[in-house]
């Protein structure tokens, strides 16, 4: 079927990063919370909460995706629901990059690229396997 294994390699590989990056975003919160608790102060850690939160979200997102995407190589009908869940992990992977971009980072065309990489690819194999792209 076109775009099966696009679609597959892509979950795949969703579900790793989504584990690896939940994992961190959960030691980032708990990193915060030990600097905040030994400076004595939560002066300026606002941002540092909201960046780690997003990106723990985000990272369950991915892995609910990676998950149905593995549902949507055997079954066809699934696939539409899966380009709404690309769309949704490109869309916070560019809020990712302006919030550390209002964090004092610069702007990275590279980054940006790199990070909206594995959605589109999904996106395309979810494409495929609903019918709506011909290659």
């Amino acid at each position: 079927m076109k775009g099966q294994k696009i679609l597959k390699v892509t979950s795949i590989l969703m579900i790793i990063g989504g584990v690896i990056a939940v994992v961190v975003g959960v030691l980032a919160i708990l990193g915060i919370s030990a600097l905040a608790a030994l400076s004595g102060s939560t002066e300026g850690i606002g941002l540092l909460y909201a960046s780690s939160i997003i990106v723990t979200v985000a990272s369950v997102i991915q892995f609910i995706a990676g998950i149905k995407g593995i549902g949507a190589c055997s079954d066809s009908q699934k696939a539409a629901s899966c380009i709404k869940w690309g769309i949704i992990i490109g869309i916070l992977a560019i809020i990712s990059i302006v919030i550390g971009i209002v964090g004092g980072g610069t702007f990275s065309i590279t980054s940006l690229v790199l990070n909206l990489l594995l959605p589109g690819l999904y996106v395309y194999g979810a494409m495929q396997m609903k019918g709506a792209v011909s290659v």
